[in-house]
């Protein structure tokens, strides 16, 4: 899976997904976006390159509609925890981008 991490994403949540072997970059590090980005221009970039969004910003991202997944971690999760709700989203039969923002909490 492709994913386009906010700027606020622990680095311990980055670093076990690609250990999993998903592409995750930061939007901080993407020169259209930087860390300023707003949540739409997030969404707007992850939509125009096939990226899901992974964000803490649980008041935000959690309302926000778009074509791709919105997979929603808050802070107090471990970098594991996210790694196995992930891996627990790709084995469901559905297509995450047509959901609601999806809490990995619930995973």
């Amino acid at each position: 899976m492709q994913i386009l991490a906010d700027t606020n994403v622990p680095d311990e949540y980055v670093s076990a997904l690609r250990g999993d072997g998903h592409t995750v970059v930061y939007s901080r590090d993407i020169t259209q976006l930087g860390p300023e980005a707003s949540d739409a221009a997030i969404t707007e970039y992850a939509e125009s390159e096939g990226y899901a969004i992974l964000s803490t910003d649980v008041s935000d991202f959690s309302e926000r509609d778009a074509t791709v997944p919105i997979l929603v971690a808050p802070q107090d999760m471990s970098g594991g925890d996210v790694r196995a709700a992930v891996a627990r989203l790709a084995a469901l039969p559905f297509d995450p981008a047509e959901t609601e923002p999806i809490w990995l909490t619930g995973l």
